[in-house]
């Protein structure tokens, strides 16, 4: 895919996408265009305002993020169509889509719609066992129907987010998540039709630090230029000074960044948020004990984020404005209150740094991806790939159709010459599934 149809944005700009829930979404909104409201007010107060003058009005469509973030599993697919709760708060795709429908601009007529940010767990090496499988194809099916009837103007799909993140299950066997990976995006694009394709990017998102082992590298997990539409990175506590080891540093998170520029590929920081909350009330013993009283949070956390996006040109950002502690899954985890309404010198600087601009960095907001990503390049370029090594256009030219072949060749004559074949009854072998044996099939 080109750069133009993988959705980039211009150099120096920045989609914003919010998360991760139906309610922190609408309050991140909400609190903006209330907070907004208030400047409005100070700043016009002693001012006399023409009532035909439209240049003040604010309207809540100013607010909304250029995407939303929601997550769901590949084995129920819940959280997209219909609402569930996996206790980190009401997931539910369309409904953030009805949160904040369509607008028509008048003058232009032209429909925006926001886009989404899926996050797909595909539940570790067993999920992806099973996906190679094909035991999960009906579910793929559905996912395929639910891209195409989406009214998001663009979807990213994080395939087995944080793939490298030990607790998540796929490190034991990378090359099978490669595997699954591959599947269903070829899968999708094969299902789609070709205006829904140009709408679905595919991100391969690493969690940004260490890995299970020293041995397992990006690339150990990698599927493929010809797979991967966008490269994301998680930052959480890794600009903080006190990260611990296994928490990471800047240098993962660059790392993934550089590797994502070797393969010129757009980058999206697909999670993030202070770990430890805006104020640290969640923060380790250690973290409150080496905090500088004169580091404010929001250079000690959002201005070094800040810095980071600059740095690499990243082409989405994706925050999570959520009170962890209240949600069941995440609570006593350790990542507090990150919503920005919770800070008001926080919040000050989001009006002033992310919605006015200060930063010298544009974030978009809501029809920012309407009009990206109206061509798409086939995966088959016409150009030799070491990913596009196997496909099955290859199997079907090159071993069912010859092989089909020589069988009638051979069996044709044996049956009209009245030949048998001699059933063995005493033996008889239970079917084995296509990657029963992974070590011996995939040499992993």
């Amino acid at each position: 895919m080109s750069s133009e149809a993988a959705c980039r944005p211009p150099a120096g700009t920045t989609y914003l996408s919010v998360g991760q829930d139906l309610f922190s979404v609408n309050e991140y909104v909400m609190s903006q265009y209330n907070h907004s409201l208030h400047v409005d007010i100070n700043s016009t107060a002693e001012e006399e305002v023409d009532v035909g003058d439209s240049t003040h009005h604010l309207s809540v469509s100013s607010f909304v993020p250029s995407a939303f973030m929601v997550y769901s599993d590949l084995q129920t697919l819940r959280g997209l169509w219909a609402a569930t709760d996996y206790g980190s708060g009401i997931q539910y795709a369309d409904g953030l889509l009805d949160l904040f429908p369509s607008i028509d601009h008048s003058q232009t007529a032209v429909a925006t719609t926001a886009g989404l940010q899926i996050g797909l767990w595909l539940n570790g090496t067993q999920g992806c066992y099973s996906i190679c499988e094909g035991e999960l194809d009906k579910q793929i099916e559905q996912l395929i129907a639910y891209l195409e009837h989406s009214r998001a103007s663009k979807i990213f799909l994080r395939l087995g987010y944080e793939f490298d993140n030990p607790s998540f299950g796929y490190s034991d066997h990378p090359k099978l998540y490669i595997l699954a990976f591959r599947k269903i995006v070829s899968d999708c694009r094969k299902g789609l039709s070709a205006k829904t394709q140009a709408r679905v990017m595919f991100v391969w998102h690493s969690w940004g630090a260490p890995m299970a082992s020293a041995k397992l590298k990006l690339h150990s997990f990698y599927p493929g230029d010809a797979y991967v539409d966008w490269i994301g990175v998680s930052i959480f506590q890794q600009v903080l000074p006190w990260s611990p080891p296994w928490g990471g540093q800047i240098s993962d998170v660059e790392n993934v960044l550089e590797f994502a520029q070797e393969h010129n590929k757009p980058t999206m920081i697909a999670e993030s948020t202070p770990f430890g909350g805006i104020e640290l009330k969640q923060a380790s013993k250690e973290a409150k004990e080496n905090i500088n009283a004169t580091f404010d949070p929001w250079d000690r956390w959002y201005g070094q984020v800040i810095e980071i996006i600059k740095k690499y040109d990243v082409s989405m950002w994706c925050y999570i404005n959520c009170d962890w502690e209240s949600q069941p899954q995440w609570h006593n985890v350790g990542f507090g209150e990150t919503r920005l309404s919770s800070n008001k010198e926080v919040m000050s600087k989001w009006h002033e740094q992310i919605m006015i601009g200060k930063s010298n960095r544009t974030f978009l907001h809501l029809g920012a991806l309407d009009n990206c990503g109206s061509t798409i390049l086939s995966t088959n370029s016409g150009e030799d790939s070491d990913e596009d090594w196997f496909t099955p256009d290859h199997f079907l030219s090159f071993i069912l159709v010859p092989f089909i072949v020589a069988s009638a060749a051979f069996f044709i004559p044996y049956y009209i010459l009245g030949g048998r074949r001699r059933r063995d009854r005493s033996t008889k072998r239970e079917r084995r599934p296509l990657l029963a044996d992974i070590n011996e099939k995939f040499k992993l």
